[in-house]
């Protein structure tokens, strides 16, 4: 027979003990669900707001894509129109440098006639056509008409303006240039042929190396636009 002092357990004691047990596994488990259903919320938010991300990033992909298209196809026409630009502009040109030679010809064909005395002193009451015509006796060729005789060229202190001569035939001129390098070299002036400023800058271009030619021996004149040699064929030079 037990007694109540004895060290055995008692019913109510184990009972007590076992209820109490049941509730500390019934918390845990509690606990444990929550953190579970804590975490599986947190993992569903982050995952939505993953999928909003990448919804986001999906399309803004797609709007870049069709401002490039956007561009792309803005870039193509205004690079056609500048190519179209570009043809037009070059066409221009070449039509400008064509009417640049035409008129460069015309003016070249109206001062056909002409020559200029440079360096011929001026005074207060000259006669030009007289003054041309005495320059002329001294190259030798004094049965040329003269069409008319006048200054030409700004006026600079110090300087004598060209006199601008035309005479009625070409052949009178030819003659005078000809025989006007060795009549007047004793002479403060000398006359040269009425260029056009296009020819004038093409003749001066190769000064130098004309200088040089002409040491050497080469025998060339200026005419029609360019330097010629003796047989009147252009003459190629050296840049």
């Amino acid at each position: 027979m037990l007694t109540r002092s004895g060290s055995q357990p008692t019913l109510s004691s184990i009972l007590t003990r076992r209820a109490n047990a049941e509730e500390d596994t019934d918390s845990e488990q509690d606990f444990v669900n929550d953190i579970n259903n804590s975490i599986e919320k947190l993992r569903n938010t982050r995952l939505k707001e993953i999928k909003s991300l990448q919804k986001d990033f999906n399309q803004a992909i797609l709007d870049m894509r069709q401002t490039i298209d956007v561009l792309t196809k803005q870039n193509d026409s205004l690079k056609e129109r500048c190519d179209t630009l570009e043809r037009r502009v070059a066409k221009l040109e070449q039509q400008s440098q064509q009417q640049d030679i035409l008129i460069n010809k015309q003016e070249r064909f109206s001062r056909r006639n002409s020559l200029r005395i440079v360096g011929l002193k001026s005074s207060r009451d000259e006669n030009c056509l007289e003054m041309a015509a005495k320059v002329f006796e001294e190259v030798g060729v004094s049965d040329c008409k003269i069409e008319r005789a006048h200054r030409d060229g700004k006026i600079v202190t110090g300087r004598d303006r060209h006199l601008l001569v035309k005479l009625s035939f070409y052949q009178d001129k030819i003659s005078v240039l000809r025989n006007a390098r060795k009549a007047l070299a004793s002479k403060p002036y000398y006359i040269v042929d009425d260029l056009t400023q296009t020819d004038l800058k093409e003749k001066t271009k190769w000064r130098s190396q004309i200088q040089k030619l002409f040491e050497n021996g080469t025998k060339l004149r200026f005419s029609g636009g360019c330097w010629r040699d003796i047989t009147g064929k252009p003459f190629r030079m050296d840049a």
